[in-house]
């Protein structure tokens, strides 16, 4: 496991054996190692400390008297004391609802001579299940023998029966184990075998000792030696088995170095520990484990389950078999919709039966590619004469079903031959290449010469699209559409003759929501929904919104009867194997997007935050959490720039290119930027090795640092863009650092997002106050700021009641002509004239625009919108000639400083136009607002309020309505 993980890449969590192999299992103490690391799910490391302490604590003592050596309450307690510590309940029962990967194996005590095994699982099975029993009953009855722990009694089917350990007759259970896989995944292939055994029997000696100890010493070493024997033999019938395959079976037995042991040896674990790793660092020993690492890895050897239970044919005896071509298999029952890309497929193969097509279908795991395909096949079955169906998961298994093919036609006996036979044929014929998931298998070797026959390919590589040929012949696989998604849901529940009450209707289509329409999803739910007595499209989406990752991963633990396919992957499972090729760089750029909105993923949020990895404020001294994030984040963003500090777009563009190779994220041209599938976001968040808190920090130092007080128009953009990120963030359950609001206030500002910038601003004021107190230039400069959002809101006496208090304050420290004071008592005097009191709001803004003008200038904007201010004021007292005028010298002003697409250049526009609507000036006003409104949509999108104010008020002007 060691060497796995190292393999992985260390940036990643390391996998335990429970997570990477599908059957743990053994007898005796291999039993009990099996069940730690493969039912208990304890870690390498602690099972192997908490072994050697049991190991101790049983074998330490011997009994004076009696038929067994050793104590059976001893080893009883030892066991509970390992399942107490490691799941809290000493009678936790070997049976759970998880995966199958734990079988203990031990012996009926009558039926000794039949050498069958009785399983002990992890599991529930059908046929012939073990006793149901609490785990330290299997683990006690495995290591029971007649020489050194006494049977052991366990009701079973309601009798009570006497069993013993495997290794009476079984020591060596492996060829049980492959039988018991090939029941229990019919149909599926196997990779890699690894098989650990417990030291040659010719190591085995007895010691020289004393006749009282050798007596005592003898039985244990012979019944020791007794079980190696039987082990080996059942190695060497594994080894012939195997004999004709290489690269699936591995066998490991330390076969030197124990001879000389003494008594007491169970207490002399380190040596064994030495003997081991010298056993291991052999050189072709190593070689065998690195092999077996290898194999268990990439999952390339073509083995199906049937075969490993039974003998290998060699190159030799393939031929002497009848050969079966491979079918190709049907749409799942449930298959719906996607009438669109159906007929783009079916009209690209035959389309014409003069050149050759190849259409490639791409997308997202889990978005319904193969089945698509499969549709397309049942649809056009008549059109081909031959239909070959490849398994393109890797090169083996391309060429394992392109063989196949050939010596089902009798054409030849390599995967070439069957190349060459589709070249020349002119019959109409159609490959199915699926699931070419892997960038190191080279479809296009595969891929016959000549204008005849046609292709279909499905991928999750976007850049495989570069194979298609012939009109529409790429077809990219997304979400479903709501309308075909709520169908297939129905019908994969089975409540389409069911009448559903508007509530169940909702929250169906609220699913959808959260699925993002994602095919394997929606059908993976309604099958579940199917199965479960009471369970209602309400109740699991209650179920969903709580543990995600349980109810999209408990669709594996059905019954093989229930599902409505053999994909054999979760939601979330479908995806980890492109995670595990990402590159290092890629798998942190992941993790930090999985907690930004899944869509509008720009460059310029990464550019921006390496802009200012120092030096960007923050009002409060940094946490120990937030110190932490802001190390990690400043370290990933340092590999995106140069020597010379400037970014590198290549680097970032290589990054994304990478998680774009595995469609786990998009590009958007229009809108330069990326997206994610919603859960796949969601699953993004699962393989983050950091606690979900730093993970969240992380992400929120991105956005804090990409943001800066500037008012150009570039940045204003930028502000309202990552909005929709800042709005992600502050949605999650968890409470974002004041240090980040404080710089996310602008981008809400920016954003029209009002009712949320409230919130975080009471909650900065709230802070603030309590940091530095009421009088603090920050906290006034809040409280002004939530003074302006009341203002907005319409709550007047709200806003005049703060921005008193602020103005006394900043006053009595700041000074009269400080800018800051300025600023309040302008945005008083702005309230007043909202309330009505226009003479106390035009004393006011006339007092702060002489010092603005004197102090700041004349084009200075603090001064220019005093002058707006002021204007409005004379506009609400009808001096409409004075309003005009003021308003006049603003806008030009603005145009000229800050141009002509900027917000407050079109708010001066806007306020312009207002005026003579006032005055009946239709022609003006219209001008004006058309002219806004089509700038606002350009540069804030369509969708910002402010661009929507501007249209509803152009068509008033339209309609020659004041406004």
């Amino acid at each position: 496991m060691h060497r796995i993980n190292s393999k992985r890449g260390g940036d990643l969590p390391p996998l335990e054996p429970h997570e990477h192999f599908d059957i743990i299992a053994g007898t005796g103490t291999g039993g009990i190692s099996a069940c730690m690391v493969g039912r208990l799910r304890i870690p390498i490391d602690k099972a192997v400390e908490a072994y050697a302490r049991m190991m101790e604590s049983i074998f330490s003592e011997k009994k004076i008297s009696g038929p067994t050596m050793y104590k059976s309450t001893k080893l009883q307690e030892a066991l509970k004391t390992v399942i107490r510590d490691a799941v809290g309940n000493e009678d936790e029962r070997m049976i759970e609802d998880q995966a199958k990967n734990g079988v203990v194996f031990a012996m009926a005590k009558h039926n000794l001579n039949a050498n069958i095994p009785v399983l002990f699982r992890s599991y529930t099975v059908s046929a012939n299940p073990g006793p149901d029993c609490p785990i330290w009953k299997a683990l006690r009855t495995t290591m029971a023998h007649p020489d050194l722990f006494k049977a052991m009694d366990i009701f079973d089917s309601s009798v009570m029966q006497s069993f013993i350990g495997g290794e009476m007759g079984c020591s060596n259970p492996l060829a049980h184990v492959l039988s018991e896989v090939s029941r229990i995944y019919p149909g599926h292939r196997v990779a890699c075998i690894i098989s650990i055994g417990a030291g040659h029997a010719r190591t085995i000696q007895l010691p020289a000792t004393s006749r009282l100890r050798l007596l005592l010493r003898a039985q244990d070493v012979v019944a020791m030696k007794g079980m190696a024997t039987d082990s080996e033999r059942v190695a060497e019938e594994m080894a012939e088995r195997f004999q004709d395959t290489t690269g699936v079976y591995f066998r490991f037995n330390v076969d030197q170095g124990i001879q000389d042991m003494k008594d007491g040896s169970w207490e002399r674990l380190s040596e064994t520990i030495q003997h081991t790793k010298a056993y291991l660092q052999r050189n072709e020993i190593n070689q065998r484990v690195e092999s077996a690492v290898r194999a268990s890895m990439e999952k390339q050897v073509i083995l199906n389950t049937a075969q490993t239970a039974g003998r290998i044919s060699g190159p030799s005896q393939v031929a002497q078999q009848a050969p079966k071509l491979k079918r190709c298999p049907a749409p799942t029952p449930v298959y719906t919709g996607r009438e669109d890309e159906n007929l783009q497929v079916i009209t690209c193969i035959t389309g014409s039966k003069n050149e050759r097509r190849v259409c490639v279908i791409y997308g997202l795991g889990g978005a319904g590619k193969t089945q698509l395909v499969l549709s397309v096949v049942e649809r056009t079955r008549d059109e081909w004469d031959h239909v070959i169906f490849v398994d393109a998961s890797s090169n083996a298994t391309v060429e394992g079903d392109l063989k196949s093919f050939a010596a089902s036609k009798n054409i030849g006996d390599t995967y070439e031959d069957s190349i060459r036979w589709l070249e020349s044929c002119r019959e109409r014929w159609l490959v199915i290449y699926d699931n070419a998931d892997t960038p190191s298998t080279n479809i296009r070797q595969y891929i016959p010469g000549g204008r005849y026959g046609c292709i279909l390919i499905t991928t999750r590589l976007p850049d495989l699209a570069r194979l298609a040929k012939g009109p529409k012949s790429v077809c990219h696989m997304s979400s479903m559409s709501h309308e075909d998604g709520l169908a297939l849901f129905v019908k994969t529940a089975c409540m389409e003759d069911q009448g559903l009450s508007e509530n169940e209707i909702s929250a169906a289509k609220a699913l959808l929501k959260d699925f993002g329409t994602l095919a394997l999803a929606i059908v993976h739910a309604g099958a579940y929904i199917a199965h479960s007595p009471g369970m209602s499209f309400v109740k699991y989406r209650e179920l969903f919104l709580s543990q995600r990752q349980r109810m999209l991963e408990i669709y594996g633990k059905l019954p093989n009867s229930v599902k409505l396919d053999d994909y054999g992957k979760t939601v979330y499972t479908t995806w980890r194997m492109c995670y595990d090729q990402l590159q290092p760089d890629s798998r942190t750029m992941l993790w930090l997007i999985s907690y930004l909105h899944y869509t509008h993923i720009s460059e310029d949020i990464f550019r921006r935050a390496s802009q200012h990895l120092h030096g960007h404020y923050t009002p409060l001294p940094v946490g120990e959490l937030e110190s932490q994030a802001r190390n990690h984040v400043k370290q990933f963003l340092s590999a995106f720039l140069t020597a010379d500090g400037q970014w590198d777009t290549v680097k970032f563009t290589s990054v994304m290119a990478d998680l774009k190779l595995y469609s786990l994220v998009d590009y958007d041209r229009m809108n330069v930027a990326y997206s994610m599938h919603v859960l796949v976001q969601d699953w993004a968040r699962t393989v983050i090795p950091q606690e979900p808190g730093l993970a969240i920090e992380c992400t929120a130092t991105l956005a804090s640092l990409s943001m800066d007080e500037k008012q150009d128009t570039e940045s204003l953009a930028f502000n309202r863009r990552v909005a929709l990120h800042i709005t992600s963030l502050l949605g999650l359950h968890y409470t974002i650092g004041v240090n980040h609001v404080y710089w996310f206030k602008d981008a809400l500002w920016n954003g029209g997002q009002w009712a949320q910038l409230e919130q975080i601003q009471m909650r900065l004021l709230e802070t603030f106050k309590r940091e530095h107190g009421e009088d603090h230039d920050v906290t006034l400069g809040i409280m002004n700021d939530l003074a302006t959002v009341y203002s907005i809101l319409g709550r007047l006496n709200e806003t005049e009641k703060l921005l008193v208090q602020v103005v006394e304050s900043s006053k009595r420290i700041l000074g009269e002509e400080h800018q800051s004071t300025l600023t309040y008592i302008a945005n008083l005097g702005s309230a007043y004239s909202k309330l009505n009191r226009h003479n106390e709001a035009a004393q006011l803004q006339i007092q702060v625009l002489d010092a603005t003008r004197r102090l700041l200038g004349e084009d200075h904007p603090d001064t220019l919108s005093n002058i707006s201010q002021l204007a409005w004021t004379y506009v609400e007292m009808e001096r409409w000639d004075e309003a005009e005028e003021l308003r006049r010298q603003v806008l030009e002003s603005r145009k000229r400083v800050l141009g002509e697409e900027h917000p407050k250049t079109l708010h001066s526009m806007v306020t312009l136009a207002q005026l003579y609507s006032r005055l009946n000036r239709w022609d003006e006003a219209v001008s004006l607002m058309t002219t806004a409104s089509t700038l606002a949509q350009q540069h804030l999108s369509a969708e910002h309020p402010t661009s929507k104010r501007y249209l509803q008020l152009l068509g008033k002007a339209h309609n020659k309505r004041p406004f």
